[in-house]
């Protein structure tokens, strides 16, 4: 038996007569599984004394099979197949053409239950195969995987080629583009994207899942049928992220790349819009409902302007936080620093023990060059340096304050401004000027917690 368990439960499985595919039932005291019987992922990973099973609703589980357990056979099975080249489509040249490109995470994956292991796609076959509805949506002209990486695996310089390969796909006429991203970082990588591109005349998607493909409450296949939808007719010049809406399997919310981010570690409606409106929102029927009035539609030629300082960070300020964290990153070099501040951007300044304030630092880093911008980790809501006195005094020591912008996207477009060759001056001016809808006019009481 080729199963990655342990000497002892292959020796009980194979006593039973059970192999990959066939329906088992394991019972314990207190507890009984019935489902299929599965490879366990990796050989090196878990406990090989659990065997996986997969339940009628769709959902693995793993049984530790010790000396209370037993293990029955029982009457059917399912076929447990590799991956093999599906056969072709025949896609609609009438369609609107989208290129799709894979970066890796769930939403690429799929489980090969021959193997037990995560299989990534990428061909335009594989995509179609797994989702037949996109080819009565678009057609899709190109599906390539540009890297296969967890999303918290990415680095700027990953954006930056996708930044490229994004352009050169819309030049060579696509109606727009999907982003086949990891859900953890896809709000960076939307606000890199709408920095780096630029004069954008078509949508471009990231789309992800937060469910694996096997599992019965997956959000995949509606995630890409909405997100195609957007790609191949949305009338937007924007980066956004479309992802559920809510829970249930109703519409998408496509979201502004510079103010999304992910709230939730494992809910389907993960992605929300701050201190904004989303762009529209998306049913799998083709309805789509544009929600907000400063929505960018068309421009002029697209291109790159793929750069960014890595040397950039991002420093949580709170009760405590000493100022040697700051001293550390401009001793090492770094060229700009994020602070995320506490309510309205504010950190430790005139603290009872003087030794533990940051304006000494920060005066330290302005005068070598170093670039400080202010954002708050409250999200919602705008910094203000002239409200509070430890706000001003930060201020007057140099820091630029972010207004509404979210820290990570401040991080962002820190790195992307001084990965170009502007003087400081230029930086600090352009970190408060709005570029890619980074910036609100103003703070909207209907845009909270939407």
């Amino acid at each position: 038996m080729s199963l990655p368990y342990s000497k002892r439960v292959n020796e009980l499985l194979e006593a039973a007569g059970l192999k990959p595919g066939d329906r088992v039932l394991v019972e314990k005291p207190g507890a009984s599984y019935e489902g299929y019987l599965i490879p366990r992922e990796e050989v090196e990973r878990g406990d090989p004394d659990c065997v996986v099973i997969k339940l009628d609703s769709g959902y693995n589980v793993g049984v530790r099979v010790d000396g209370g357990a037993t293990v029955k056979k029982l009457p059917g099975s399912i076929r447990l197949e590799k991956f093999g080249h599906p056969a072709p489509f025949v896609q609609n040249p009438e369609l609107p053409p989208v290129s799709i490109i894979s970066t890796g995470g769930t939403i690429s994956s799929r489980i090969d239950y021959y193997t037990g292991a995560v299989a990534t796609l990428f061909s335009t076959e594989e995509v179609l195969q797994g989702v037949p509805e996109l080819a009565e949506i678009v057609r899709v002209r190109s599906a390539e995987r540009l890297f296969n990486l967890y999303s918290e695996d990415l680095s700027p310089k990953n954006w930056c080629s996708r930044s490229e390969k994004v352009v050169a796909k819309i030049v060579e006429g696509d109606s727009g583009v999907l982003v086949l991203h990891g859900t953890d970082t896809m709000h960076y990588t939307a606000a890199a994207l709408s920095f780096m591109i630029r004069n954008l005349s078509s949508p471009v998607v990231l789309v992800g899942a937060q469910r694996s493909t096997d599992r019965g409450s997956r959000d995949t296949d509606m995630n890409l049928v909405c997100a195609s939808i957007l790609a191949g007719r949305g009338d937007v010049g924007e980066v956004g992220i479309c992802m559920h809406g809510e829970m249930d399997d109703s519409y998408c919310l496509f979201i502004r790349g510079t103010k999304a981010r992910k709230m939730h570690t494992s809910r389907r409606d993960a992605f929300r819009p701050v201190n904004d409106l989303p762009i529209a929102k998306v049913w799998p029927d083709g309805r789509v409902e544009y929600v907000n009035v400063s929505v960018r539609r068309g421009a002029s030629k697209p291109f790159p302007e793929a750069v960014f300082e890595e040397k950039v960070a991002i420093v949580k300020s709170y009760p405590g936080a000493p100022p040697t964290l700051l001293e550390a990153l401009i001793d090492s070099g770094y060229r700009g620093i994020v602070i995320e501040g506490t309510g309205l951007g504010h950190v430790p300044t005139e603290p009872e023990d003087k030794k533990m304030s940051w304006l000494p630092a920060v005066r330290r880093g302005v005068e070598m060059g170093v670039v400080f911008a202010v954002s708050s980790q409250c999200l919602y809501g705008r910094t203000s340096s002239q409200v509070y006195r430890n706000a001003i005094l930060l201020s007057k020591a140099g820091a630029v304050y972010l207004e509404d912008m979210l820290p990570e996207v401040g991080y962002v477009k820190l790195g992307w401004l001084l990965g170009h060759d502007y003087d400081v001056e230029t930086v600090k001016r352009l970190l408060v000027t709005n570029i890619a809808g980074e910036i609100g006019s103003r703070v909207r009481a209907d845009t909270y917690l939407i």
